[in-house]
């Protein structure tokens, strides 16, 4: 088989949309010429947009492998498909059963990255946790709400080895920060712990991506969202061995691990932050300094969530219920790193 035939096969077995303009001049030559854009999704999930310009009889090909192809969902947050790609340190890891207090089959059904719950309806609260403990150094992975947001409540957070997942299977709760060993933030906003809940954030919902950062060196847990820093929601957690956690009481629900980072408690984490402190909050770091290439592909791989600008300032009113207490709030939130305690 000839190599053009191959090339008609490959080019056959793939479909892309392709929107045609053409440009209006006096000239001739110039009315002739036309840009066509296009856009398809291959079948790793990498996105590929093309650009044909057409000049005569010259015609080139760009291709974009970090194209995003979006949807029109309520809280669009589309992350590069090279982060969507990426590996991961950990996946989720499904809860054992309890004999006591059985889990039903369509509870949890955790598929790599990716954790999807109560598949055929829900009559409680599903949790899972982290595969791997965090006990030292710098710990930061993103979630993607990857359904609809709803119902009485889906929270992300940390949790210890003595957290029963299973203990809320037949009852509708707020499972994580119940007690003194897990710690969670809701879609609703409210951050819980140890029985206390507190209005930390707005709320979020599909397609939205919660960043966690959990700092074993300073014993803190931070969360952000969609790149933007929410402050420290947490402190005091040095020493403990702590896993990342998801729980959720609605149906056919799911999220998804975007990407994790680990790294030590390094000088240069420590540098990076004295940078985000020093450089004016609405601006990225990484936009401000000259660093040498390398350098600055590995601060934006690892550290882009600590780097990018830190101020986003808007009124908030929210509702934030813990048991038969209901705490009504409204003031500013301005989400600069660290303004939270």
């Amino acid at each position: 088989m000839s190599k053009d035939s191959k090339q008609s096969r490959k080019r056959r077995r793939h479909c892309f949309e392709v929107t045609t303009v053409r440009s209006s001049s006096s000239s001739e030559e110039e009315s002739d010429s036309e840009v066509s854009v296009g856009s398809r999704r291959r079948r790793n999930g990498r996105s590929v947009s093309y650009v044909f310009r057409r000049g005569g009889s010259t015609i080139s090909v760009i291709t974009d492998p970090y194209a995003k192809v979006c949807g029109d969902n309520e809280e669009n947050n589309c992350s590069s498909s090279a982060e969507e790609e990426s590996e991961v340190e950990w996946q989720w890891e499904a809860p054992k059963m309890n004999v006591a207090r059985p889990a039903g089959p369509s509870n949890v059904k955790c598929e790599n990255r990716e954790v999807w719950f109560h598949r055929e309806y829900s009559c409680g609260t599903a949790a899972v946790r982290g595969s791997q403990p965090i006990t030292e150094g710098q710990h930061y992975w993103e979630i993607k709400m990857m359904s609809p947001v709803y119902g009485t409540d889906m929270m992300i957070g940390v949790g210890t080895s003595d957290l029963d997942l299973n203990k809320c299977t037949h009852k509708f709760c707020s499972l994580l920060g119940q007690d003194s060993d897990s710690w969670g933030l809701s879609y609703t906003g409210c951050f819980q712990h140890d029985g206390a809940s507190k209005v930390y954030c707005p709320k979020f919902g599909q397609n939205a991506v919660i960043g966690v950062h959990l700092d074993m060196w300073a014993g803190t847990l931070s969360y952000y969202k969609n790149g933007q820093p929410l402050g420290v929601a947490a402190r005091g957690l040095q020493g403990k061995k702590l896993y990342p956690v998801v729980c959720s009481t609605a149906a056919r629900t799911g999220m998804k691990i975007v990407k994790t980072r680990s790294f030590p408690s390094s000088l240069q984490f420590l540098c990076c932050e004295a940078l985000r402190k020093c450089i004016p909050q609405n601006k990225k770091v990484l936009s401000v300094l000259e660093l040498p290439p390398g350098l600055r592909h590995f601060l934006q791989d690892n550290l882009s969530w600590l780097l990018e600008t830190t101020v986003n300032k808007e009124k908030v009113f929210e509702t934030c219920t813990t048991g038969t207490q209901t705490n009504i709030t409204f003031h500013d939130i301005r989400h600069v790193r660290g303004s939270q305690n």
